[in-house]
Formats: structure tokens, C-alpha cells, sequence
């Protein structure tokens, strides 16, 4: 009845509201509000693309979300982030974070993720601490290459394979791939030999796709039958609405999974030491070749593993990026501190222009904000 009446309010009022859902399995995205002051303010500004509306100083008192760039009555500015707006005489709190002087700005949200589909797991007991849309068919991007990796890992340690084991990159194993597949200078070719260790770490740190497609040949015999090896795996560990039609994660629109599949996999993954060595790995020297006469010098795309980025996360020991337009920007991280081992999984989040005007990649963002939501709850 409270939330019926709120939402009548704002919907008469200048303030033109949506509702939101959030799936949570084992938490909520809730805080305890701290005792607080108010400062008296004045003014108006705009709310921005996820603007959340709270009827207390207090994430935990959600009541609706606004639409874009509506003027907002500001009557004051809490102690503890929030500014207080007047709807129709009632006060009504907004995070700092969620208005703007500019239109067309996006917001922090306090109670969601901003992402296509989100979760973070305790990694040594597989509870679900939080989810969001885990369920939901979206396009994996690179982060597919967790599952390549594990197969070539479990191809070692039967015995199939060495790490030291040569490797001729085929015509086949390049023909399928354009060019903006390669993420190593100079790109593979025809005719080079590598070992299993320098493709593996193409692979994982570099994220090349070729390098996948090579050890896909050598594990499997072709692409396709590497490809049924993955889906009858993803099958065996219990990964639902998947099907991976590479193993590059090249965007393909019959390729899908979800966010609760990659983290079964990731689970999966994680249980092996010779995994997280390519896992974790932030950079990387790859040696002369018989046709590439000078080392290939590659860093790894996962910012959260960059001492240098604004999204840097010193507790992060491993992690796989993914970006296609489709399937927007994935993330996959294991998280460790204080013997507390999380994996959090982001598909399909984009890079915004915030409240501020600063752009963040949400990928970043929203997965440092889920492994703290992981450590709080484990």
C-alpha cells in the first residue's frame, strides 16, 4: 500500500517514474542508513539514466526508479550522500550520484548493477551471494576462452599434451579469423611454431583468437570437433542455455550462455594450478619464432590487474575480459582477501557517461563493487 501511494505520488508530480526489479538470491543490495544531518539546498537538476529513488537516506528504502533527465526539486544535502527532493510536499532522498546539471548523464545505482546480467559467488562453498539476470541468454564475447583454457589444461594433466609440446599454426586455424581477431603484434601466421605455454598465454593475457582456434586444432583434431568437446563439458558441469560455437568467443549470434554458466565454468577452472597460472598473469614476453624474428611484448586487457588503471583491484588474482558491440563488455574475476575466495561475473555492461560527465567502463565499476558486495557477505 506504502509503495502504491509513493508511486502515485511521483507519477503526479514532475517526477515520471519506472519501476525496477532486481533478482537476489542469498542478499540484497541494502545498507543501514548512519544517523545523518541535513543541509538546507536550493535548486534544481536533472535526473539521470537509472536515477533511484529512496523514501529515507537509506538504500534499503528503495521505492522507484525516474526517468532521464526530469527537473528534481533539491530542498537539502544529507551528511551521508543522498540529496533530499521534495515531491508534492513529501521529502524524498536521491543519491548524490544520481543528479546532474547535464542532461543525458548516467547514474550510480545504489541498489541495482548496471550491467545485462551480473552475479558474485563465495568461490569455496558455490553459495550465491548475489544475482541479477544470472539466467538470461547473452553472447559470452572472450570470455569464452575460460572454457578453452580449461579444456587444454585437463588435455596436460591427462597426458594428451605438454606445455612444451610444438605447435604449427595451420591455414585452418587462421582462415575462419579477421583481422581484428589477433591481439598480438606481429598477428600469428602460417608456418609459425609455438609451444602450447606461449599460446595459452596469447590466449588468456593478450586474448587472441587465433592462438584459441591453434590450440583448438591440437586438443581436438579441427575447430568443430573442439567445439563439441566444449558444449559436452559445459553439459557435464551443469551450465545451462549454452552453446559456444567457437573457442575465441568471436561474436557469433548462435553462441550464448549466461552469467551463472561462466561462473559454474570459472568454479571449475579455478580448482586447477596450472589454470590460474595463465589466469593471473597481467603481462607477458613471448619469444622469437621462426617467423617472427623479435618477442611479442603483451599486456592484459583486464584493467582490475593494472596497477596503473583507475579500476585497479589489488585483491583481483585472475580474471578474462570480453568486448563485442552486441555483446557488450564482459568481465570475469576471482577476487581473494582475508582467506574470503569470490568470482563475480558482468555481461553486456557499457561504458557510460556519469553524473559527472566522467566515462567508466561499467564492467570495471560494477565488478569492483560486486567482489566488495562478495567479501560483506561470504
Amino acid at each position: 500500500m506504502l509503495l502504491t501511494s509513493i508511486k502515485r505520488i511521483l507519477k503526479n508530480s514532475a517526477i515520471c517514474a519506472t519501476v525496477i526489479s532486481t533478482v537476489v538470491f542469498s542478499t540484497t543490495i541494502s545498507s543501514q542508513a548512519a544517523a545523518y544531518s541535513v543541509t538546507p539546498e536550493t535548486g534544481v537538476l536533472l535526473s539521470c539514466v537509472g536515477t533511484e529513488v529512496f523514501s529515507d537516506a537509506n538504500p534499503g528504502t528503495y521505492v522507484t526508479t525516474v526517468k532521464a533527465n526530469t527537473p528534481v526539486n533539491v530542498i537539502g544535502r544529507t551528511s551521508n550522500g543522498f540529496w533530499q527532493v521534495d515531491v508534492n510536499g513529501t521529502p524524498y532522498y536521491i543519491s548524490q550520484q544520481a543528479l546532474s546539471t547535464m542532461p543525458n548523464k548516467t547514474a550510480y545505482r545504489l541498489t541495482s548493477f548496471d550491467a545485462g546480467a551480473v552475479l558474485v559467488a563465495n568461490a569455496s562453498n558455490g553459495k550465491l551471494i548475489y544475482s541479477q539476470g544470472a539466467m538470461d541468454k547473452l553472447e559470452p564475447a572472450s570470455t569464452t576462452k575460460i572454457m578453452t583454457a580449461l579444456l587444454t589444461v585437463e588435455a596436460i594433466e591427462a597426458g594428451k599434451i605438454s606445455l612444451e609440446t610444438p605447435v604449427m599454426v595451420s591455414n585452418s586455424a587462421l582462415a575462419a579469423l579477421p583481422s581484428d581477431a589477433s591481439h598480438v603484434s606481429p598477428r600469428l601466421s602460417p608456418g609459425e611454431i609455438m609451444n602450447v605455454d606461449q599460446l595459452l598465454t596469447a590466449m588468456m593475457v593478450s586474448s587472441d583468437c587465433q592462438a584459441s582456434n591453434v590450440l583448438a586444432e591440437l586438443v581436438a583434431g579441427s575447430v568443430p570437433n573442439f567445439v563439441a568437446m566444449m558444449n559436452a563439458r559445459a553439459a557435464q558441469l551443469g551450465c545451462v542455455n549454452t552453446n559456444f560455437t567457437n573457442p575465441s568467443g568471436y561474436p557469433d549470434v548462435n553462441m550464448y550462455t549466461n552469467a551463472y554458466s561462466l561462473y559454474i565454468i570459472t568454479l571449475n577452472a579455478i580448482s586447477h594450478p596450472l589454470f590460474n597460472q595463465y589466469f593471473g598473469k597481467t603481462t607477458a614476453v613471448l619469444p622469437a619464432t621462426n617467423t617472427c624474428p623479435t618477442p611479442r611484448v603483451i599486456t592484459n586487457t583486464d584493467s582490475l590487474m593494472d596497477a596503473t588503471s583507475v579500476y585497479y583491484n589489488p585483491n583481483v588474482i585472475g580474471g578474462k575480459t570480453g568486448s563485442a558491440n552486441r555483446a557488450g563488455q564482459c568481465l570475469v574475476s576471482v577476487a581473494s582477501s582475508e582467506g574470503k575466495t569470490v568470482i563475480s561475473v558482468v555481461l553486456g555492461a557499457k561504458t557510460r557517461t556519469m553524473f559527472d560527465g566522467n566515462r567508466v567502463a561499467m564492467r570495471y565499476a560494477e565488478s569492483n563493487r560486486l567482489i566488495n558486495l562478495g567479501f560483506e557477505n561470504y
